[in-house]
């Protein structure tokens, strides 16, 4: 069942999903999802435009590039007016799902815990997008971009559902899992030391007013915790849905657990969807320097292993860290736009 109303402007319009891929997440408090989706200025019913899906990082719902509240930077919706009015980039359509939990993310992915979104995704909003607004309603005029967890989750899209979208573009977004994740291993020990058990760190972190001010060694630990349902589910197991791939006492590493993770790692998808990805039309990785999270270096070793495929993948790096380059999405998107023109 969907509810929808206009927000904001009339260009931004809100919908209240209901969806019946996520009813039986044990880790989800509600199936009701929001959407957010940006009509560029003059849309109308009379003319097709493609689509391109925004997913935003870790903690994080679509508000965050809507919003503008900042005297310094420009909403998204903001950025693609005056690039579209200015004629510096051909009219589109945007949607921004929501792909968070109450621990963080769903990563995008499809998990027995943290809820199907990958195909809810790809086959609730995808269709309900191409009924509702006048789009290219195929896959060579959709794409997926995403920042951290939204680039991650944007990855997996691509790589499995090439039949839904055939560009992809990755900002910063999570590989190379020995180093994007076993970094965070020891501020996890010692603040669930501080805290006595798993159990009193969640209670915490999730009852805390404002959580981002915890500092970074406890939303580093949230953030390694909240994935243990993505990529490890166990929806008889609370409080996590999950399995951790360390002992949450002496850090000790499950080898078997920690290979389930490194099945959603992009360098092992790159092997077990080599066909899927082969088909794809462009695959941006685009990353910050100085990423303090080193998603550079997975990027990179990427971009390795996908021109081996024969895959069509660019690469950018810019002097930056893993944050504060929303303003690079007009650029992406003007990147994606220019080989959907040859196609279409």
């Amino acid at each position: 069942m969907i509810a929808s109303s206009a927000e904001h402007s009339s260009r931004i319009q809100w919908h209240k999903f209901s969806s019946s891929l996520l009813k039986s997440a044990p880790l989800l408090k509600t199936p009701v999802r929001e959407l957010a989706v940006y009509l560029p200025p003059d849309y109308s019913d009379q003319k097709k435009y493609p689509v391109f899906y925004i997913l935003s990082a870790w903690g994080n719902r679509p508000t965050k590039y809507l919003a503008d509240d900042s005297v310094f930077g420009e909403s998204l919706p903001t950025q693609f007016d005056r690039m579209i009015e200015s004629k510096s980039l051909e009219p589109v359509i945007l949607v921004f799902p929501d792909g968070s939990t109450p621990l963080g993310c769903s990563q995008y992915i499809d998990s027995s815990s943290s809820g199907m979104h990958l195909t809810h995704l790809c086959d609730e909003i995808v269709p309900f997008i191409d009924q509702t607004y006048s789009t290219l309603a195929f896959n060579s005029s959709r794409a997926a971009l995403g920042h951290s967890s939204g680039g991650f989750g944007a990855l997996h899209l691509g790589f499995r559902r090439p039949d839904v979208f055939s560009y992809v573009c990755s900002a910063a977004g999570d590989s190379f899992f020995e180093l994007n994740l076993l970094p965070a291993l020891l501020p996890t020990l010692q603040e669930l030391d501080k805290a006595g058990s798993l159990d009193k760190f969640l209670e915490e972190f999730l009852n805390h007013p404002n959580p981002g001010s915890m500092g970074s060694s406890k939303i580093m630990a949230m953030m390694l915790l909240s994935l243990a349902p993505c990529y490890a589910p166990r929806p008889g197991k609370p409080p996590l849905y999950g399995e951790l791939f360390f002992d949450p006492t002496t850090g000790k590493i499950n080898p078997q657990v920690w290979q389930e993770y490194l099945n959603w790692d992009p360098l092992t998808a790159t092997e077990l969807f080599s066909e899927n990805i082969k088909s794809l039309k462009l695959i941006l990785l685009d990353a910050g320097k100085s990423d303090e999270f080193g998603a550079q270096y997975g990027h990179r070793q990427l971009f390795s292993e996908l021109k081996k495929l024969g895959a069509q993948v660019e690469i950018t790096e810019f002097s930056g860290r893993h944050s504060g380059h929303n303003h690079r999405f007009v650029e992406r998107v003007q990147r994606i736009q220019f080989e959907m023109q040859k196609i279409n």
